[in-house]
């Protein structure tokens, strides 16, 4: 008899694609990898397919297609991964970085797969959505986060009316201890070395600017149904406590671990159960001490941008994500400088306010204005 997990590896080649496989690789008698995609990185996807006989596998970008060589036959294009993400399993991982994984991750849940979610701008532009969804299909929506995964795991449903607050912590990023003066100099290459985390360059832009955490103050409103006045934020540099649930008791449970997403996926992808992992052991003694503070909003003003989006009914979160992507490729492409970043996406949600979405399409609707709004801000600087 085979027990194997039948998963889908939504986003195969990015940061998160690569821990999972660490993750499957190891376990081959626990996980059957039975689809996985990519969107620009067709040699190393054939690696993938070569290596794990995947018989379900996506290009999303057609123009690369010709580098494909995996064993197994290849569908191109967004509507293929849709597709994709619809096959019958056990599980769907979606690591797509972005609002492009929107529609693929709504697709999975649609068809009663469960879904475990990296994509952290899926949940902030669609939360209530793909929550109501989840509940019709009776899918389960696991975060892969690794804050999210710590408040998940320390969460007791069964006392859930007893939770008083909870704390996400952030590293701080590359600029934590950076004189804010200098911030204006800060180039591409100084933004995308993160200090603890291996991750691709817009989410480590994002976490140099702290609207990563902006971001997730939202999802775990969204995850954990839990209002903006309980999310407290802690810049905690060693990054070894990933988040804390305080209760009115009292009692504060948290979660340790050393800065590794082959644990929450391994939470996500094994729940209520857990997986031997092997991993390097942690000793309190070596640790010796950790540090916490509050968060300099003089320095990351887009961190308050969380609990406005959550309190404002005239800052849509849907705006917010949609309107960073473009500052960041902007910074990226060395059209802006750092500082701008912020300027530019407060300057669109103060010059778009649109209705609460009531379906994915109304959200894409709001994304794509509030891309053309945002690059219209980019352009009048140049």
């Amino acid at each position: 008899m085979n027990d194997r997990k039948n998963i889908i590896l939504l986003g195969s080649t990015g940061s998160i694609g690569e821990s999972c496989l660490r993750l499957l690789r190891n376990n081959r008698e626990k996980f059957n990898l039975v689809g996985v995609s990519a969107h620009n990185n067709a040699k190393l996807l054939s690696e993938i397919v070569n290596e794990f006989d995947v018989p379900n596998v996506v290009l999303s970008n057609a123009k690369n297609a010709k580098s494909y060589y995996g064993k197994n036959e290849l569908s191109l294009g967004q509507s293929s991964l849709i597709e994709l993400a619809k096959i019958d399993c056990d599980i769907v991982i979606s690591g797509i970085i972005g609002i492009i994984g929107l529609y693929p991750a709504f697709a999975a849940i649609s068809v009663g797969n469960d879904l475990a979610i990296a994509n952290k701008e899926t949940l902030v532009s669609a939360g209530k959505i793909f929550l109501e969804k989840s509940v019709q299909k009776n899918a389960k929506i696991f975060p892969v986060d690794s804050e999210h995964s710590a408040i998940f795991q320390c969460l007791d449903k069964n006392n859930f009316s007893k939770v008083d607050f909870i704390t996400l912590t952030a590293s701080g990023g590359p600029f934590l201890n950076t004189p804010f003066q200098d911030f204006k100099n800060i180039r591409p290459k100084d933004a995308i070395k993160h200090p603890v985390w291996k991750m691709g360059q817009k989410i480590s832009v994002d976490s140099a600017t702290m609207f990563n955490k902006a971001l997730e103050i939202i999802e775990a409103s969204v995850l954990f149904d839990i209002n903006s006045d309980n999310i407290e934020v802690v810049i905690h540099p060693e990054h070894i406590i990933h988040g804390l649930v305080h209760y009115k008791d009292g009692s504060i449970l948290a979660n340790l671990g050393f800065p590794d997403m082959i644990t929450p996926l391994s939470v996500a992808l094994n729940w209520p159960e857990r997986l031997d992992l092997n991993l390097k052991k942690m000793s309190l003694s070596s640790i010796s001490s950790l540090t916490f503070h509050e968060p300099d909003f003089k320095k990351f003003p887009g961190l308050k941008l969380g609990w406005e989006a959550l309190q404002n009914p005239y800052c849509s979160p849907i705006v917010l994500n949609a309107s960073n992507e473009i500052a960041v490729d902007a910074f990226l492409t060395q059209k802006i400088k750092f500082t701008e970043i912020y300027n530019i996406v407060y300057e669109t949600l103060n010059c778009y306010n649109p209705s609460i979405p009531n379906s994915i399409e109304d959200v894409i609707e709001i994304d794509k204005i509030s891309r053309i709004n945002s690059s219209e801000l980019v352009k009048r600087r140049l």
